[in-house]
Parts: C-alpha cells; structure tokens; sequence
C-alpha cells in the first residue's frame, strides 16, 4: 500500500497455509465488493506456505493488499492462533473483518458485518455455507454449520456466551487489544470460541446476524471433516458439548432398548426422530433455498455415528494434526517428539 494513502478504516484479515491453488478467488470476491475499497486494507498473513500462496496473491497487483510473512512454528499457540495474532496486531483498520483463504465472500459482506457493530460491539459473526464436493457431503456438512450457529445465536440471546464463526466474522481492534490477544488468551484449539470467550469477560457484546452468508469449501474427505470436529469439540462451550453427548447418548439408547424389548419403545425413537427432524427443519428454515430436505433425514443417524466416534478419538488419542502441526491438549508438539495422530 503506497505510503500517501490514507489510513483505511477496515481491514480484511486473511491467514493462509498452502492455499495457492484458493487465494486469488478469495481475493476476487473481496475485490468485487459494493464498499469503497479506498477505505480498505486486505492483509494476508502467509503461514509457513510452500506452495507459492504468497507469489499467486502478490500477481494480482492489488494496491489494497499487504502481505506478512510467518516462518517459524508456534511454541504455545495453535498455527491459527499465532497467525490472527499477527495480523490483528498489525492491522490499521478499526474494524477487522476475517475470513479464509479458501472461501468466497458475497458482495455486501464488508458493508453488513461492519455496519451491524454497535458501539460496544466486540465482534460481529454470520453463518457459513458450504458447496463444492457430492450433494450429501456438502449439505450434511452445511446443516451442522447452520444447526451449530441457530445454537449460537439462541444461547447469546440466553446471556450464555457461545463463540464466533471463524470463516466469517468482525472484531474491533480495541476489543482485541484490551483482551491481550491470543498471547493472553492461551493455547485453544477452537480459537474463535476462545476469542469470544475472552471478548465477553472484558465487557464487549457479540453480535451474530442472519447475513451475510459465507461460502466455504466442503471437507475433501471423511478425514478431513472428522479432524475438523475433533478440533473445535475440544474448544466449543461445555454446554455445547453436554448437550450433544446428551443427544448421542439419547438417542442410542432409545436404539437400543427398540431393538431388544420393540413395541413401545419403537414409537418412543420414532417420536424421537420426529421431533429431532422438526428441529433441523426449524432451524434451517432461513436457507431454503438450498433445499436441504432430503440430507435432513439423514443428517441426524449420520451426526450419531460421527459426533460417536469423534468423542471416542478425542477420548482415547488427544492428539491431532492440524496444518502442518501436531497439538495435544497441552499445545504444539516440538518437532522431535511428534507421533502418528488419528483423524
């Protein structure tokens, strides 16, 4: 950025790990917004990327764009955490407005995240939708984004602080700053709950919107997916966790017991079912559009199995992977003591 242009009032946090093959579309949709992009700022934190992601977004030749490089491994934090770190402590803007290298934000998301924030507004979340990959995969995937954030939204109205959606949301500079950043929050691996977390405890409000909806690429893989739980199962609210154990637990329960003693107890899963699917439908009712019907039938026998054995994982092999890096429940894992993880 020239140094006789202003200073911007937003910026764009990106961080990316190995995302050449995503970061111009990324930047793409940012450049296409209906905000003046004279007042903004796109700031990429390249992290350890060896494949050229920092080479593909400098060829744009965008004047908005600055670039900071990571070299080295975390010693305390998540690759993540130490990445946000860097980049909300040298953004110039006020309002900082994050999102991922692999996705793709709509036209109006600079202007609707950054003019819902009130004057004691910490951060601003919206939901994240997913496309790309097999219908199933996607949609089920998009439901557990939706469901997860219809939770969200009904705890904060509930004073219950939940947590933000890390592909799609703003944070005041401010409010980052009085928290202590990342340094002073500590190691989490789902660090956009940790963030809220530590937004709330210094007096700033959060506030989650119906819109803008985000774009996010599908999970390339079961592994993939099962990784990505893991990791925010062990951050996400106890009373998110307690009331998904409390599901799965539920509902095979009722499984079994239709299984051995049948009669009423078939109904009593059936009913079960009902309701469970009333809910979903409850809940995704706002995205319509996407015609998720089909995949809501499926979605809670599949959640089961998956949320089952994801809590089994976390139970049995606290270690996982994730960038690059092997975490256990403590931290980073130095180099020379990093076993095999399980997905």
């Amino acid at each position: 950025m020239p140094e006789s242009t202003p200073k911007p009032e937003i910026t764009v946090l990106i961080t990316a790990h190995n995302e050449a093959e995503h970061i111009q579309g990324c930047l793409q949709s940012i450049m296409a917004q209906d905000y003046p992009m004279e007042r903004v700022e796109i700031l990429l934190v390249d992290d350890r990327s060896s494949d050229g992601t920092a080479e593909r977004a400098q060829k744009m030749g965008l004047d908005c764009l600055r670039l900071v490089t990571i070299e080295a491994r975390p010693e305390k934090l998540t690759a993540r955490q130490a990445a946000l770190d860097r980049g909300l402590t040298e953004a110039l803007g006020e309002i900082i407005l994050i999102t991922e290298a692999d996705g793709r934000v709509p036209r109006d998301w600079i202007r609707e995240l950054s003019g819902h924030m009130g004057f004691r507004d910490g951060a601003a979340t919206g939901p994240v939708i997913f496309a790309g990959g097999r219908r199933l995969f996607t949609t089920l995937q998009t439901l557990s984004s939706v469901l997860n954030y219809a939770y969200y939204r009904w705890a904060q109205r509930s004073q219950v602080t939940t947590g933000l959606l890390g592909a799609n949301f703003a944070v005041r500079r401010e409010a980052y700053l009085e928290t202590g950043g990342f340094p002073a929050i500590g190691f989490a691996a789902d660090e956009d709950v940790a963030l809220a977390r530590a937004l709330s405890d210094a007096g700033w409000s959060i506030r989650h919107l119906n819109e803008p909806a985000m774009l996010n690429p599908t999970c390339s893989g079961l592994g993939e997916l099962i990784g990505r739980a893991r990791r925010k199962m062990r951050s996400a609210p106890p009373m998110l966790n307690l009331f998904a154990l409390t599901l799965i637990l539920s509902i095979l329960l009722l499984a079994g017991l239709a299984v051995v003693f049948g009669g009423i107890w078939i109904w009593m899963l059936a009913l079960r079912y009902l309701l469970g699917l009333m809910g979903i439908n409850l809940a995704a009712a706002q995205y319509a559009s996407l015609n998720l019907k089909f995949e809501a039938l499926l979605f809670e026998p599949v959640m089961t199995l998956l949320g089952l054995w994801v809590f089994t994982l976390n139970l049995f092999w606290p270690r996982w992977t994730w960038a690059g890096i092997a975490y256990d429940r403590k931290g980073p894992i130095p180099e020379t003591t990093e076993a095999p993880s399980r997905a």
